[in-house]
């Protein structure tokens, strides 16, 4: 049995990794912003196994260190950075909280959490979940993207400075049906349910992601030849994008 620390578990992927790992009855951390009561996790998880942090908060890693040894729980076999918020439109018209808020749930959060955590990750694996799109322009996301492509930078140092120590996988999914896009701003009509999948089918393909290893993955063959040009043709995605907002 693996001890299991997933943040975000309240909604969206973090929830769906959660159901996938409890059917598998692997012992489970769950960190979300809202009370237990007020989640889909009451009826499913024990309240003792959920830990309500506000990532957006400067000392959300120090709270979720303290909430583990009050617990009990002195190692983790896995720690998957799944929390994070989005923003659509243009950057100029984004409120300089959100832009804050969005740099300390998906950037910020990661860091530090995964440094006081690194003691009790000694031989075990920390994942982040990053985005396609970390490799691409992505106009009215510009923050979001700043801040997945950060992750992998982070990731990329991490994995030499830990080799032999600690597990460091990235994970890009693509566009998933999952409220994120709604809390964006994204209108739901943007999101086709018949071309994104669900929560549910991207969590598996994580979960099989993170299980075979690799030190990164990404979901789906569609995002794998998108993110491939972001890699290599990002000159002409970029050009194509500004032909488009012209």
């Amino acid at each position: 049995m693996q001890t299991i620390l997933i943040t975000g578990a309240t909604d969206g992927l973090g929830l769906a990794l959660a159901r996938l790992y409890r059917a598998q009855q692997q012992r489970l951390l769950l960190i979300g912003r809202r009370a237990f009561t007020d989640t889909p996790l009451l009826g499913e998880f024990w309240p003792e196994d959920y830990g309500q942090v506000d990532l957006a908060q400067i000392d959300a890693a120090e709270q979720i260190e303290q909430w583990l040894e009050r617990r009990g729980s002195p190692r983790l076999d896995l720690l998957i950075h799944n929390a994070g918020q989005g923003y659509h439109g243009p950057t100029e018209q984004q409120s300089g909280d959100n832009i804050a808020a969005l740099v300390e749930v998906n950037l910020w959060a990661p860091i530090a959490l995964t440094h006081r955590l690194l003691p009790r990750l000694r031989g075990g694996k920390v994942v982040f979940i990053s985005s396609v799109v970390s490799t691409l322009p992505c106009p009215e996301y510009a923050v979001y993207g700043a801040t997945k492509a950060a992750l992998d930078g982070l990731a990329r140092s991490l994995r030499i400075e830990l080799q032999g120590q600690v597990t460091i996988q990235v994970i890009h999914p693509g566009a998933t049906r999952t409220g994120l896009h709604r809390k964006s701003g994204l209108s739901p009509e943007a999101i086709d349910a018949a071309r994104f999948p669900s929560a549910e089918v991207t969590a598996s393909r994580i979960e099989q992601a993170i299980a075979a290893g690799s030190r990164q993955a990404t979901i789906g063959l569609s995002n794998r030849l998108l993110r491939l040009s972001g890699l290599y043709l990002n000159g002409l995605v970029a050009a194509a994008l500004r032909r488009r907002y012209r």
